[in-house]
Parts: C-alpha cells; sequence; structure tokens
C-alpha cells in the first residue's frame, strides 16, 4: 500500500495553495509623461488634466474599456481652439511685422506659416510623437510620425496652455515654436524650402512621394516661360510658373502646400455640420466629399481637379515679379 501511495504521489503532505497574484492592469498606449511633456514644452501646467486631454487622441479612447474611459475627452475640442490662438497669434505678428503689405499678401503668408506641414514638422522638431496617447493599433501604423495627427496636436497644446495660463503663455510659446524662423520660411531665398516641406508631408501623410511633370513651355528659348503640376496619388495639388524647371517646381509645392490647407479646412467644417447633425453628412453634387484628400477624388475618375489659386494662374511678368513675401520685403521690414 505504502508503495502505491508513492507511485501516485499520495503520500505527499499537501502545502498551502500559493495565493493567485493579480495580473497588473492592461494599459493602452503608454503612460502619460507629465515631466517629461513639461520639459519638453518649457512650460508647467497648473491643470494637469488639461495637459493629458491636449496630449490623447481620439483612438486612445475607442481603445479603452468603457470601465476605464472615466468620462475622458480626445483633443479634438482643443484643436479647435488652439488653431484659433494660433492664427490670432501670427496675425498680430504678421501685421505688427509688415507694415506695408495689404491684406491679401499677409493672408498668403499666414496660410504657410500654420500649415499642417509647418505645424508637423515643429512638432516632429520637439518629439511631441513620443508623448501623444494613441491606441496600439494606430502607434503600430505609423501613427506617432503622422503629419495629420502631430498637427493637431501641436493645436491642442497650444489650446491646451491658453485654457491653463491664458492668452500670453500660448503666445510666447507659438512665437517660439512657429515664428522664430519666419524669414526662413518666407524668403524667397529659401524656396527650397517648398519642396523639401511637400516632400516631408506627403511622405510623412500618404507614405509616397509627389511628382512633377511639365504641363508647357511657352515662348523662346532665351524666355521660355514652364508651368509644372506637383501630382500626389494621380491627383494635381498645385501649379507653378518659372522661367526654368526648377523654379517652376518651386512654385508649385508652395501651391500644393497652400492648396492642403483648403482641404483641411474643408474637412474639419463638414466634421463639424456632420456632428451637428448627429452624424448624416450632406452629399456634394457629383458625389465627391469636401475635403477630400489626395487620391479620393470622385468616383468614376471624372472628378475636376482642384481650381489653383488666381495668382499661379497669371503669368509670371517679364521682369521676374516673385510671390508678395520677396526676400527684399522681409529684409526691409525687420
Amino acid at each position: 500500500m505504502n508503495i502505491l501511495r508513492k507511485l501516485f504521489g499520495l503520500d505527499k503532505v499537501p502545502g498551502p495553495k500559493p495565493s493567485p497574484s493579480k495580473a497588473p492592469p492592461r494599459t493602452v498606449g503608454r503612460d502619460f509623461d507629465l515631466r517629461g511633456f513639461e520639459a519638453v514644452l518649457h512650460y508647467k501646467f497648473r491643470n494637469t488634466e488639461l495637459a493629458r486631454q491636449a496630449l490623447t487622441h481620439r483612438s486612445y479612447l475607442h481603445s479603452l474599456p468603457d470601465k476605464d474611459k472615466g468620462g475622458g475627452e480626445s483633443n479634438e475640442r482643443m484643436e479647435f481652439l488652439g488653431d484659433s490662438v494660433v492664427g490670432l497669434v501670427v496675425n498680430e505678428f504678421l501685421y505688427r511685422k509688415f507694415t506695408s503689405l495689404r491684406e491679401g499678401e499677409l493672408t498668403k503668408m499666414k496660410s504657410l506659416l500654420v500649415s499642417r506641414v509647418i505645424l508637423s514638422r515643429t512638432a516632429k522638431d520637439m518629439g511631441l510623437g513620443d508623448h501623444i496617447l494613441l491606441s496600439e493599433a494606430e502607434t503600430g501604423s505609423g501613427g506617432r510620425d503622422r503629419a495629420s495627427i502631430l498637427a493637431d496636436t501641436l493645436e491642442g497644446v497650444i489650446g491646451a496652455v491658453y485654457l491653463d495660463g491664458g492668452l500670453e503663455p500660448a503666445r510666447r510659446l507659438t512665437e517660439r515654436l512657429l515664428l522664430r524662423q519666419v524669414h526662413e520660411i518666407l524668403s524667397d531665398a529659401n524656396l527650397a524650402n517648398y519642396k523639401s516641406m511637400l516632400q516631408e508631408y506627403v511622405q510623412g501623410e500618404f507614405k509616397t512621394h509627389p511628382q512633377y511633370r511639365i504641363s508647357s513651355e511657352i515662348g523662346p528659348d532665351h524666355e521660355k516661360v514652364f508651368t509644372v503640376e506637383v501630382v500626389v496619388n494621380q491627383k494635381v495639388l498645385g501649379r507653378g510658373h518659372g522661367s526654368n524647371k526648377k523654379e517652376a517646381e518651386q512654385e508649385a509645392a508652395r501651391d500644393a502646400l497652400l492648396h492642403f490647407e483648403k482641404l483641411v479646412r474643408d474637412d474639419r467644417q463638414d466634421h463639424r455640420r456632420r456632428r451637428r447633425r448627429g452624424g448624416r453628412g450632406r452629399r456634394s453634387r457629383g458625389g465627391g466629399g469636401r475635403g477630400q484628400g489626395p487620391g479620393q477624388g470622385q468616383q468614376g475618375g471624372g472628378g475636376q481637379e482642384p481650381r489653383e489659386p488666381r495668382e499661379s494662374r497669371q503669368r509670371r511678368e517679364p521682369d521676374g515679379d516673385k510671390s508678395p513675401w520677396a526676400a527684399s520685403h522681409l529684409q526691409s521690414e525687420s
């Protein structure tokens, strides 16, 4: 009998059962690093919940279990507020800086300075993507480097600083991040930035490259004017004119950057209208939606190309008239 008990392990005295250890709660994305975020921003929040909300992407909230959401809110409303704060600060800066420029010229300057390209590049340079609260799926798909997420989050951050400390801290932050290099961004001497900025934005947002093609050549060889189109996902997004191909490509890239801003603004307006109507968006004529990105035009391949701005359609004068923010303007009014 003792042998049988040993064979089947019945002679062992049962010990106390180990208490089941509690598994650590599952976290989505990464923890909120307030100190690291404040160090990057050079600003200390009085209300830390504003800082957290500014960094919370909607994908993060959607990925949380209902019991963990706790009434949290994404940064979309802060982004809306921050967009207005940035616009006010930049408008005032340009108004005071360039006293001889007209309203239309100031508007074009502002459109570039607050563009997704500049905002996303600034956010990337400051390492903001490392602090955004994203879902695992969004993180895995490269969301921390996506231009639209970076740009929107930076606007949300500026909106949060405005709510936390008022206009002056938000103004100082905007000027430090976006307006320190205003001359480099706007000067004709640095037009090469337009192609590189467009390349950076298109790669980050659409995982492809912009392509440039000559659409026309007018005039004799010694006075030829080139027209170049920039294409993203088979959709023309900008046109430019110049006395050589390189100059025309830069103008086309600048035109595309401004066109991206119109797409973003229209898409935001449609999104807000749909929310007010309970998600029922109004369809535009021809079945195409407003604010569509490259490669998302109207079905059937018959969608119209975006109408180019008036200044891009005007032929360059023989004396080489350049963009309204030429280097001569910037130097004389600095």
